[in-house]
Formats: C-alpha cells, structure tokens, sequence
C-alpha cells in the first residue's frame, strides 16, 4: 500500500505545480517525498512529506522510543496500549526522526539552501487519533489521504496533466467513478 498511496501523493502534487523527488535514501533512513514549487516573487515553497496510509491500522504510526521498548519489555513496533505520555512521547520523537534530523535536515539543505521546509504528513485511518494530535502539535501538517484522492478524482488540481505514473491509475479511479 505505501508504494501506492506515495505515487499518488506524488502525482497529487505535480499537479499543483511541485516538482517531487520521491524515496531518497541516506543509509537506512528515507524521506517520502520532497516537493518544492517556485511561487516567483514570494520565494519557494519547499515540502518534506512522509506519508502513512494505513486502512485497517493494527498498530501506531511512531514506534515505540528505544527507552520506552526497553522499558516496556517489548519491540518498537509493539501495538500494545500506550498511555496518553507515552503516546505524546513517541509522537515527538517520531517526528525528530522522520523530519528534524540532521541528515534529513542536510539533504534539504542540498536541494534549496536557504528554504524554510514545510513538514506534511499525509495520513489514512489511524489506530490511536491522540498521535495525529501530538504530530501536529511538533509542527507537522496533517492532511488526510481521503483528500488527496478526492482532489485527483475531482480534478480538484492546478494542472490537468499526469506528472508520475499514477496518472493512470487515477484515469482508471475516475473512469470506474463516472
């Protein structure tokens, strides 16, 4: 599912004008996708999106902090209840890995110095809504999938042309829609 919801957000956005690099990696790490758009004389508008399309969520978007895990006596990904601080704990580190990192950070820096990134996270549904809170409140926007593929099938987009290989894909959503 992550290839494809990432190909369509990524289509999402070439059609409102970004130019997109999609999957770069830095060893283990990856950012999602970058978009950046010139918007003339008001400078750039630079994006770092992760996306995280879950339909039927078993589990947390944020892994659980290596201190937490240990604590807990249990792995990262445990989908185990989480308290309310630990929840607000993960969701914080969760976004230093996915967006403040100095790698992450150095990579942006590379494509357009001198950028101030805008942090966007395009979800689906969510095991635990409390986290798209805490996410939010680290100064991630949140910007549902739903809406994403609502504006592609409604042609709700500055540009009426296919920038990714998700152009047919949305040609064939649109075709069985109508």
């Amino acid at each position: 599912m992550a290839l494809q919801a990432e190909t369509l957000v990524e289509e999402w956005f070439n059609r409102n004008g970004y130019f997109t690099i999609r999957g770069i990696k830095d060893k283990i790490n990856e950012i999602d996708i970058l978009a950046i758009k010139n918007l003339g004389e008001y400078g750039w508008d630079c994006v770092h999106c992760e996306v995280q399309v879950g339909i039927r969520p078993v589990t947390y978007i944020c892994k659980l902090t290596n201190e937490l895990a240990a604590e807990l006596g249990v792995k990262a990904s445990s989908a185990k209840s989480r308290t309310e601080q630990q929840i607000a704990t993960c969701a914080k580190q969760w976004v230093v890995n996915k967006y403040k990192a100095k790698n992450k950070q150095q990579i942006r820096e590379q494509l357009n110095p001198n950028c101030s990134w805008r942090y966007l996270l395009v979800h689906g549904n969510v095991k635990e809504p409390k986290e798209l809170v805490y996410i939010e409140s680290e100064g991630v926007k949140l910007f549902p999938f739903r809406q994403i593929l609502n504006d592609l099938c409604t042609k709700q987009t500055q540009l009426d042309f296919s920038g990714s290989s998700a152009g047919d894909l949305v040609e064939i959503i649109n075709f069985i829609q109508n």
